[in-house]
């Protein structure tokens, strides 16, 4: 039912996480009674006891007793995260050999970015205000806390 369900992002979210709205009854199950806590990540899909399903995000709690459906893949979790109130979401089975090749290592990731950098270089002569720029940020005679 998950699956086929056509989830929309609440306007309940934050760094912890974001509640996914959906038509049709909560998620419960007879199951979820008793269960002790267990280890939570990012991107883990949590149905809250009223059967209300949020994503966590980066700042989520570490621990908790929710059922969990599923966990966002981390290629994934960013669409999640900065998708805005009513942006249409649907979920599908990864298995965890795909899940492993979608992850990006940070080495990957870095390499992708500097890729994608390029310096700014401009000509000050090309800057008819270059008087109204900031060009240094910060800087003390180094006496500061001499004469505080």
């Amino acid at each position: 039912r998950f699956f086929a369900t056509e989830f929309r992002m609440g306007s309940q979210a934050d760094r912890r996480g974001a509640m996914l709205i959906h038509d049709g009854g909560p998620f419960t199950t007879g199951m979820a009674s008793g269960l002790g806590s267990d280890f939570i990540v990012s991107g883990d899909i949590q149905m809250t006891g009223s059967g209300v399903p949020f994503v966590l995000l980066a700042e989520c709690q570490t621990i908790g007793g929710y059922p969990r459906i599923g966990t966002v893949v981390e290629a994934d979790l960013a669409t999640v995260a900065q998708a805005a109130p009513g942006t249409v979401l649907r979920f599908a089975p990864v298995s965890l050999d795909d899940a492993d090749r979608l992850l990006e290592t940070e080495a990957a990731a870095l390499e992708r970015m500097r890729a994608l950098v390029q310096p700014l270089r401009r000509d000050p002569h090309d800057i008819g205000d270059l008087l109204r720029y900031q060009l240094i940020d910060g800087v003390t005679c180094g006496d500061d806390l001499e004469r505080g």
